[in-house]
């Protein structure tokens, strides 16, 4: 065995010994003898039967000892002679300690340990490994005392040698990241949490904190990120309110993400009834349809299809936010006074689509509203309704103006122009008299109030409320049973997140039983948008 390990060294590290040895003393005849020395220690261990466990790192510490000793002999001697200090007697080399390594396979150590390592210490260890500056200066640059800056090196060396004897693996999501998807509620002005959650590296950050407290050392190895970088993520995470961090310097993520085995019975549960759920929605829809023709809210270029797809969702909607623990808004103010909550989903495949988002854009006067249908290609292709744009359409019909009557900033909004889509072609069209014919529904004063006591006022709604109520309860159920710490704060905000995939279930039942049509061109479809003003 000691042969083989001799063999090794003589064809692979007696050249990178000499090279490293003539780089750390500047003459080639001390660069032998230092060479030589450290090849015959080397010798000595493995013929006294020494096995090293990681042969590279210990050849390369064994170097390290003897020009240790080497060098303290030298500080003693130049001591003697003029009293000059440590950090003063070596001769500088043309290139750094890492370009002295760069053959070796040591520096790969050195560096991807380097990169595991905490701010604090790696404040002391790149200027003097990396860059070749003497402690003197790195303490000043730090504001430290020079002890301070050699003890925390010896911590750091100590910390090194420990990780780079280590045979250490990089989690899966190091090649392998995962997408999460995000569901949120509530008000967003400040961009807040989808700003800081559009890539991949945040998203499996939070994955990997997920009911899991985790170090920051412990998330850079998982996802094989450098600390500099990972602590940055990690520093915008807390910020944003999606990571909490606790007293022993771990981080865990403070809102749910669902489990791919959570979701599947989640699914289960709510998928119970769904026929029966589907049927009573369609009754109620059916029977309403003339209600909502005679409060105006659509014209007559709007077909009962298209009231039909808003309606069927609405009264699931309604229903939903009716049944006993429905709690959409989040527990507690953000950092910044916002009210937002959020979950989060891992990447898995259910039997059906589920996710129909609900958005609004505007003010307080004018509000445009979307169901975000995830399937039949009626995903927003339409388009989103800005708020002056709202505000602008609201007024028209409210005020019943004449397209004439439209300043020039207004016939910006109306007509598609530089960096707007404009409100023509998409939300309504000009009338033969030159007046704005919505292409959406229009509730105006008190036409919601209206429609959503019809809705329960309706024979089916009770039995529909009660199949709804058994899904939320079923819901539940699996969440609880998810074992998730954070959920004993937050168990009916996520279940009310949850319930809403019965928007989509329904939709899924009325198209297969036709009850329901999907529109010829669903690119140009505004089927479940709607405009409310005051």
């Amino acid at each position: 065995m000691a042969q083989n390990y001799i063999r090794e060294y003589t064809e692979n590290y007696m050249e990178k010994m000499f090279y490293f040895c003539l780089k750390k003393t500047g003459g080639q005849q001390e660069a032998e003898d230092l060479a030589s020395d450290i090849t015959l220690s080397i010798f000595a261990q493995l013929r006294k039967g020494v096995i090293p466990e990681h042969f590279s790192a210990w050849v390369w510490q064994i170097a390290r000892n003897r020009y240790s000793k080497w060098a303290d002999g030298r500080h003693k001697r130049a001591e003697n002679v003029s009293g000059t200090d440590i950090g003063e007697c070596e001769i500088p080399a043309k290139e750094s300690v890492e370009e002295g390594y760069i053959k070796s396979e040591e520096i790969a150590l050195l560096r991807r340990e380097m990169a595991f390592i905490c701010a604090d210490y790696r404040k002391v260890l790149v200027p003097y490994y990396i860059e070749d500056k003497p402690i003197r200066q790195i303490a000043e640059k730090l504001g430290m005392t020079v002890e301070a800056v050699k003890k925390r090196l010896a911590r750091a060396r100590k910390i090194l040698r420990g990780g780079m004897d280590m045979a250490r693996e990089f989690g899966i999501k190091s090649y392998n990241p995962e997408e999460i998807r995000i569901a949120s509620s509530g008000s967003q002005p400040s961009g807040l949490p989808w700003s800081v959650m559009d890539r991949k590296i945040p998203k499996n950050i939070l994955l990997q904190a997920s009911n899991n407290p985790s170090t920051i050392e412990e998330l850079s190895v998982e996802l094989g990120v450098a600390m500099p970088y990972m602590e940055e993520e990690v520093g915008r995470l807390v910020k944003a309110t999606l990571l909490n961090r606790l007293n022993d310097k771990k981080y865990v993520t403070n809102f749910l993400i669902e489990s791919r085995e959570c979701q599947h019975e989640i699914y289960q549960a709510q998928r119970k009834g769904s026929g029966e759920r589907s049927r009573l929605a369609d009754r109620i829809a059916e029977d309403l349809i003339p209600k909502v023709r005679e409060l105006g809210i659509a014209g007559d270029n709007i077909s009962d299809a298209d009231i039909k797809w808003w309606l069927v969702i609405y009264i699931i909607d309604f229903c939903t936010q009716n049944v006993n623990g429905y709690q959409i808004e989040w527990p507690e103010p953000r950092a910044n006074g916002e009210t937002w909550g959020v979950i989060g989903y891992e990447s898995t495949k259910l039997p059906e689509k589920c996710f129909s988002g609900h958005s609004g854009w505007g003010t307080k006067n004018a509000m445009f509203f979307l169901y975000q249908v995830d399937d039949y290609n009626m995903w927003d292709l339409v388009g989103k309704m800005s708020c002056g744009e709202a505000m602008l359409l609201a007024d028209m019909i409210k005020n019943k103006r004449p397209l004439s009557s439209l300043s020039e900033s207004e016939q910006e909004l109306w007509k598609e122009s530089a960096g707007n889509r404009g409100i023509e072609g998409r939300f309504a069209h000009e009338g033969a008299d030159g007046t704005v014919i919505p292409d959406i529904l229009i509730f105006e004063g008190d036409a919601m109030k209206e429609v959503e006591e019809a809705i329960a006022a309706h024979p089916s709604y009770e039995t529909l409320l009660q199949g709804i109520q058994s899904a939320f309860d079923g819901t539940v159920k699996v969440l609880k049973e998810s074992g998730n710490d954070i959920l004993h704060t937050l168990l009916f905000y996520c279940a009310s997140m949850d319930i809403c995939h019965l928007r989509m279930m329904t939709i899924h039942d009325e198209v297969e039983s036709g009850r329901l049509q999907v529109p010829e061109d669903p690119s140009r479809s505004t089927a479940a948008m709607w405009l409310i003003f005051s």
